[in-house]
């Protein structure tokens, strides 16, 4: 099980196209400045296959040797091998002996905010060196800020995919109400025919039904519709009423307290009816229960300001952290890539909070999703 949860945890991160990831880049030709090597690279590795996602100074013909001898080297923390002649691990290794003839390598874990190791950060060179500890210091740095923009990408990813369902489900259920209106609109919405007087000309079953069971009254002919109006309700219903008299259509919302019964959102809609003179004989009135539209607008609501949270953490909370790195980053290399305490310091504190706002946009999306 445990293997099986290394490789879904790969997967995520094999399928990110690094190529042209500017930051990443960047990255690890800082990596190799510091350090002083030619070449640099991000490999992931599941327990049985390993993969070159990026790399700097290596042509194709020499990837799959840089492989061979990545996969040599069996990690926890940071790998140093000072010079591959004088180590017997490596000493008969091909790509030192022949191929490539790596003299030097330097090794970096990515490990996943879980704890998951799922590749490195290597540096390699065809000479031998002698990292100090700040070098050493910065290429673990670095390997944490890599895994840092890889996570952001993977969350990026899983962020367009939960949108792009809630997209769909959304698509889904205007497509069912607009099936299901076209096919029982005549059957459960509730109809009145109104005289000019406010009297009862005609109704159909559900306004009747609806009628019976919220005021426990029925229906008849000649009936003033007043009678089955709550007392909250009758003064708007009268300016609609009077509004429609004069020959315009009136559409309204209103929530009706039935007591005990509870409380419904009916949409309603008034619309003059002439004769065949066109004169005004009566008003039409069409009410619907739309609760549950008013429910489902009240999750779109609260979906769209989690969606403007995670909004507001990519245009502004992700720019503090990352201007940082970048500069100290600028700050080190006019310091001929000797960085003090202070600013390893100051580049983990801003690696921290860059860590904290992906985490955020992660929870944030999972639970715009759990809220669909």
């Amino acid at each position: 099980m445990v293997q099986s949860l290394r490789q879904q945890i790969v997967s995520q991160f094999k399928s990110l196209n690094l190529d042209n990831d500017k930051e990443l880049k960047y990255t690890i030709a800082f990596a190799a400045k510091v350090c002083k090597t030619r070449i640099a690279l991000i490999t992931l590795a599941d327990n049985n296959t390993k993969w070159l996602k990026l790399s700097k100074g290596l042509n194709i013909e020499q990837t799959a040797h840089v492989l061979s001898f990545c996969n040599a080297i069996k990690q926890k923390g940071v790998t140093v091998v000072n010079d591959t002649f004088l180590d017997n691990r490596f000493s008969d290794h091909p790509n030192v002996v022949s191929n490539l003839k790596i003299r030097f390598c330097a090794c970096a874990p990515l490990v996943t905010r879980e704890g998951h190791i799922i590749g490195t950060l290597c540096l390699l060179d065809y000479k031998p060196h002698e990292p100090d500890a700040e070098q050493k210091a910065m290429l673990k740095l670095l390997a944490k800020h890599a895994m840092s923009i890889m996570e952001q990408k993977v969350s990026f990813g899983k962020m367009e995919q939960i949108f792009n369902e809630l997209n769909k489900e959304r698509e889904e259920r205007v497509t069912t109400q607009l099936k299901l209106r076209a096919m029982f609109e005549g059957l459960t919405d509730q109809y009145f025919l109104i005289g000019k007087k406010g009297e009862l000309i005609d109704f159909n079953r559900a306004a009747y039904d609806a009628v019976l069971q919220n005021h426990n009254q029925k229906l008849f002919y000649g009936q003033p519709i007043k009678n089955v109006l709550t007392n909250a309700y009758k003064y708007g219903f009268r300016l609609h009423f009077k509004n429609a008299l004069k020959g315009e259509r009136e559409q309204f919302e209103i929530q009706a307290d039935y007591g005990k019964k509870g409380k419904i959102w009916w949409e309603c809609v008034m619309a003059p009816v002439s004769n065949t003179d066109n004169e005004i004989i009566g008003v039409s009135y069409v009410v619907r229960n739309i609760d549950t539209r008013k429910v489902f607008e009240e999750k779109i609501i609260e979906q769209n300001k989690l969606l403007s949270r995670i909004a507001e953490i990519q245009s502004h909370d992700y720019r503090g952290p990352v201007a940082t790195i970048l500069g100290l980053m600028n700050l080190i290399e006019n310091d001929n890539y000797i960085a003090s305490k202070e600013y390893l310091q100051m580049m983990q504190i801003a690696v921290n909070t860059l860590d904290e706002k992906i985490h955020e946009v992660v929870e944030t999306a999972q639970t715009s999703k759990m809220s669909a």
